[in-house]
């Protein structure tokens, strides 16, 4: 679910067209603070400067927030078909999200000359789009995974601009019973993307005895993790694997003898059953951040040659 505004191009002077696409400098220019979602800035073939002069035309869409206020941020493309701009925010998004995205808008119709068109049809001035009740959506999306969590389903995924929010039942009890959910729902997902901790990252072999498939996390000394409490094919690899593909999940505990930044002084201490790894964890030693996920202190390595039994 979500809901989508077109802003359309500027067109050039005597018949010749639509301009070029905006750059991505420009498109974060708009308005202050912006930063870009999703990208892999730490990769040795990613060029900042190239990245930046690249027009957004080359992209399927580029999720636009500020960093340490955006829950889900805002998704930006252009669509060449329409010659048309387009923003698009999840649904339900974070009241923070919304505002941006409101105020993204306004400058991009002062920038453009063009009025602002929504999917239903209706079309707003820069001035006018300050009008639509985004608190409805809002309200709209909670009560959407409040239905689905009724059901079948035991766990509900939102995915922000750093990592996902997962929602149980209790959860969503709790968002619906307070003074104002919207809010509540916004604070809880926000947290969640900027907690200081690394987000392990699960990783499948192939069994060389029986052909079986392994998942694999790692946890490393010292390093306040995020794991997940019962693990899943998370969504990157959704296509490539379903849950029951995964005949068994394990995690490797890695050590650190000497300067942390020297790839060759670490080492395995063990490797668990990923289930037996959890019984073993010290409930002090964790915490639930959401209805999935845990962040593990950052342990030493007496604390994890204990894990290793």
């Amino acid at each position: 679910m979500s809901v989508e505004f077109r802003v359309k191009n500027k067109k050039r002077p005597l018949f010749m067209g639509y301009s070029d696409a905006m750059s991505v400098s420009k498109a974060l220019d708009l308005l202050p603070d912006l930063s870009v979602f999703g990208i892999d800035e730490s990769a040795e073939d990613f060029d900042e400067r190239a990245f930046l002069k690249s027009p957004l035309s080359e992209y399927e869409c580029l999720i636009l927030g500020v960093r340490g206020k955006s829950g889900r941020g805002m998704e930006l493309r252009y669509d060449e078909e329409q010659q048309s701009y387009a923003v698009r925010v999840n649904t339900p998004a974070t009241i923070f999200d919304w505002v941006l995205a409101i105020s993204y808008l306004q400058a991009l119709s002062k920038q453009l000359g063009s009025e602002i068109a929504g999917e239903d049809g209706k079309i707003y001035t820069h001035d006018r789009i300050e009008q639509f009740d985004y608190e409805r959506d809002i309200a709209a999306g909670l009560h959407s995974i409040d239905q689905h969590l009724s059901g079948d389903t035991e766990v509900n995924f939102c995915y922000g601009v750093e990592r996902p929010f997962a929602i149980n039942r209790a959860m969503m009890d709790e968002i619906l019973a307070s003074y104002n959910p919207a809010a509540e729902f916004s604070k809880r997902l926000t947290e969640v993307q900027y907690l200081d901790a690394y987000d392990a990252h699960q990783r499948f072999y192939r069994n060389g005895d029986d052909g079986t498939i392994m998942g694999s996390y790692a946890l490393t000394q010292d390093l306040p993790t995020i794991l997940p409490y019962k693990p899943l094919v998370e969504w990157q690899n959704a296509e490539m694997l379903k849950n029951s593909d995964v005949a068994r999940w394990q995690i490797a505990l890695i050590g650190i003898e000497g300067d942390e930044n020297d790839a060759g002084n670490y080492h395995a201490i063990a490797e668990l059953e990923y289930g037996e790894f959890i019984a073993r964890l010290p409930k002090q030693n964790y915490r639930f951040i959401d209805a999935s996920y845990i962040l593990v202190d950052g342990l030493n390595a007496e604390q994890l040659k204990a894990l290793a039994g």
